[in-house]
């Protein structure tokens, strides 16, 4: 309780609006000007005391009703860490006199998280009641879940890829060829825009082949204070095997503009030159920095822990260049590899990092500091998910720490962990029976979304097979194909990173390959047939 105290006193001191951390998105405000007499202590009416139980799959928010709150000083505190005063523009919440109202998107991990209020004043903070959430998986039917496609293709290609959220989402449509050609497509209300926002040749660009995904990734970029350019960002891996990432600027706004094509990292950055075998793999791009995974074995023939890495660059504030190539790093000889997308439920404008395998057997979350410095975090239980195969792995981040995560490997592998980082959750990590998947390859990497509070994978098998569904409840795992009102077929199949899917009439922008022919359309749900 010292411990506690002094970190409110201390938060105290913070400017207001400044943010927490990654999971809450709330100022913390404490009003530390306020006589002692006149800040009573905060309480929980209803419940007053004891527990709640919350499904894994509630999507809509928790009520619960408070009393004596001293708006802009009052914090919450989940699970012994202060969340903030849950102020206009907080991802966790909302504090008002009567009202505590903590925001929720399904995916949530079982567990248990414990609530507590606290008010500050200069003889020390004031606390409610302690109450404990239990998070429990949902007893009700699965929903029932369609497709629907506009009749016409928009596009042709050979691969797929998505970045970015909301009105800054981009889908890419890459044309493979003597020189391949990527068109870009922004999101446009409930879909995406029939005319390309660019369409650009990728010279030498070399896709990885055990990596599911075509080696590209696309940014828009936010414009740099004081300016109004609007920038969209390419990166790619270019050159066998994996000689360079090189990346390419285009101005969209106010006018377009090309910018030139510059190598971010290539094999002879001196984090390589000890090695006796490199090779960069897939790049990410978050912000203004450029992650790649690599290998760089000192012993080509005998593997050690170390040899797969993550390295990354930072762009300069004039956006003109690339500064020297830095490996993630790591408190012990540890492999980072098996890089793949990563949703943010409550953060969605923001995304949520890259998810990555440690030890190629943990799963973690790559993102950046406030400083800028590359970040691996993952859950405190070790949980193993289809170690030592390559793979891919795909996470959806939502409320209370929770993590699901998919990973995908070349031999039909499927494996799908739920994970909390908070509070005392119930990990788990499950392998998804090979009976209830086709008896086939997946094609391309899962897309990820949320239905009705259920995470969701779809799985492609390209001609072979419809793609499979695949519903976690943060314990089970349910897998059906989609064939209604008839089978989808695609070599590699894309959501929009959207809440769309936990609306009154559930809906997230879909996008398919069918054959070379780009569909759009839409994923949807509604009630269980009885």
């Amino acid at each position: 309780m010292l411990t506690l105290s002094a970190g409110l006193l201390a938060l105290g001191c913070r400017a207001d609006g400044a943010p927490i951390d990654d999971d809450t998105g709330s100022d913390t405000g404490t009003g530390s000007d306020t006589e002692a007499s006149d800040v009573p202590s905060p309480g929980f009416l209803n419940p007053a005391l004891g527990d709640f139980i919350v499904s894994s799959t509630q999507y809509v928010p928790k009520d619960i009703v408070v009393q004596k709150i001293t708006v802009g000083n009052t914090q919450l505190i989940i699970d012994g860490q202060t969340a903030g005063t849950l102020g206009p523009g907080s991802a966790l919440g909302e504090l008002t006199g009567d009202r505590l109202r903590i925001f929720l998107h399904g995916a949530l991990a079982l567990g248990t998280h414990t609530l507590q209020m606290a008010s500050h004043t200069p003889e020390g903070p004031l606390f409610s009641a302690e109450l404990t959430m239990n998070v429990t998986a949902p007893e009700i039917q699965l929903p029932r879940v369609w497709t629907e496609l506009e009749p016409d293709p928009r596009d042709v290609g050979d691969a797929l890829l998505v970045s970015g959220a909301g009105s800054d989402s981009l889908l890419g449509v890459l044309a493979r060829g003597p020189v391949p050609t990527l068109r870009l497509y922004r999101a446009d209300a409930d879909t995406w825009a029939e005319t390309p926002l660019l369409e650009t040749t990728l010279k030498g660009h070399v896709p990885e082949a055990m990596a599911f995904a075509p080696g590209i990734a696309a940014l828009a970029l936010p414009p740099t204070p004081g300016s109004d350019i609007s920038v969209v960002r390419i990166a790619y891996r270019r050159g066998m095997p994996g000689d360079a990432i090189v990346t390419h600027d285009f101005t969209i706004a106010p006018e377009a503009g090309i910018g030139p094509l510059q190598t971010a990292v290539d094999l002879s950055a001196d984090i390589f030159g000890h090695a006796e075998f490199t090779m960069l793999g897939r790049p990410f791009l978050l912000g203004d920095v450029l992650f790649a995974e690599f290998i760089a074995a000192d012993d080509a023939e005998i593997p050690h822990p170390g040899d797969r890495g993550i390295a990354y660059v930072r762009r300069s504030s004039d956006r003109s260049n690339w500064s020297p190539p830095e490996r993630v790093p790591t408190a012990k000889p540890l492999d980072l590899d098996a890089l793949g997308p990563a949703l943010s439920l409550p953060h969605l404008s923001l995304g949520a990092g890259i998810s990555v395998r440690l030890g190629q057997r943990l799963t973690g979350i790559l993102s950046l500091s406030d400083a800028g410095a590359a970040l691996v975090s993952e859950p405190g239980e070790d949980i193993d998910l289809l170690p030592g195969v390559p793979a891919v792995l795909s996470t959806i981040s939502s409320n209370l720490g929770a993590r699901t995560v998919a990973a995908v490997t070349p031999d039909r592998g499927v494996g799908i962990a739920f994970l909390g980082t908070t509070g005392k959750p119930d990990n788990t990590a499950v392998t998804v029976p090979r009976e209830k998947l086709p008896d086939a390859r997946i094609t391309a990497q899962p897309a990820a979304g949320v239905l009705l509070g259920y995470s969701v994978f779809l799985l492609p098998y390209g001609d072979a097979a419809p793609v499979h569904l695949v519903f976690g409840d943060g314990m089970r795992t349910y897998v059906f194909p989609l064939v209604d009102p008839e089978p989808l077929s695609c070599r590699a199949v894309a959501l929009m990173p959207s809440l769309g899917g936990n609306l009154d009439a559930p809906g997230i922008p879909l996008a398919c390959l069918q054959g070379e022919s780009l569909r759009v359309g839409v994923l949807k749900a509604g009630p269980a047939e009885l």
